[in-house]
């Protein structure tokens, strides 16, 4: 049992899951993403150094999102019994906050509402139907602005319209917690505290929150919904619960101290478990396979 885990850094988190690993997997390998050569020639090869990574039973990828095209790229070359807990697929739906979230909508998850425009007229058009007060910012950046009126935002997007830059507008959320999902579990969540007014990604201290049954739900069902097994699901409470980011590769160990439990032993139980799973449904579907087919001779004779 092989195990790379894929990172840009070798951080506190990505430090505690390796050793998490070693406890699991024969062989656990750390990776710098910005250190793999990629080569298209007669076979495809993708290697550090010396080490062909396509020969790993398992992938780990902790990518941020600003190399998540780059890792959809790259992890749809590696064969497909490669076991990844985070799938390419996950990280070409969560690329952009606007196209996932949708996605999420699509597929029957409660989201915060959210808008898209590229134009200033298509975004005062959209104010007209808002309800204030809102948070204005641009894909691009994290930080918006929250404005309390239709003649403010107006003069905010005309300001952002004359940069060329696509408006997002979304609800302004009083609450958020984070969820840490381990498939089948939640096995963490915290909640944010912060004196901003943009609570998603404002910088802000946490502490451990329990959750209802139904926001757990919501948080297993999100992940599923882009086909991830590990994975910090942002929910905002709510009388409504509502699905407002999701982070593949989210800091681990803060979570870890306010909460007394080890996301990252969690985490790597959970992919353990998924994997040994993973390698035994090829056996159990080779002999489904060979008992239809001696069903099939029986019935004939």
């Amino acid at each position: 049992m092989t195990l790379c885990i894929l990172g840009q850094d070798k951080t506190e988190s990505n430090l505690k899951l390796l050793h998490e690993a070693k406890k699991r997997f024969n062989s656990v390998f750390f990776v710098p993403i910005e250190s793999i050569g990629v080569g298209l020639n007669s076979d495809f090869s993708i290697a550090y150094r010396t080490s062909d990574l396509l020969k790993f039973n398992a992938v780990l990828p902790r990518i941020p999102r600003n190399f998540h095209s780059y890792a959809y790229q790259l992890l749809s070359l590696f064969p497909s019994n490669t076991f990844m807990p985070i799938p390419p697929i996950a990280f070409l739906l969560a690329s952009e906050r606007f196209f996932m979230l949708t996605v999420l909508r699509k597929r029957g998850i409660a989201t915060l509402n959210l808008y898209l425009a590229r134009s200033v007229a298509a975004a005062t058009r959209i104010l007209d139907g808002a309800d204030f007060p809102v948070v204005i910012r641009v894909p691009t950046q994290k930080t918006g602005v929250t404005v309390k009126g239709k003649t403010e935002a107006k003069s905010i997007i005309e300001a952002l319209g004359s940069l060329k830059q696509p408006v997002l507008i979304e609800d302004l959320i009083k609450d958020m917690v984070s969820v840490f999902v381990a498939k089948p579990d939640v096995v963490a969540a915290v909640k944010k505290v912060t004196k901003e007014q943009d609570v998603v990604f404002a910088p802000g201290s946490i502490k451990s929150q329990k959750l209802d049954m139904e926001v757990k739900h919501l948080a297993l069902d999100a992940a599923e919904a882009i086909d991830t097994q590990i994975t910090r699901v942002d929910i905002s409470p709510g009388k409504e619960p509502k699905v407002v980011n999701i982070e593949l590769n989210p800091g681990l160990m803060e979570p870890s101290r306010v909460t007394k439990v080890n996301i990252p032993e969690k985490l790597m139980e959970s992919m353990h478990r998924n994997y040994r799973e993973h390698q035994e449904k090829p056996i159990l579907m080779r002999f489904f396979e060979d008992a239809k087919s001696v069903m099939r001779d029986v019935l004939k004779k």
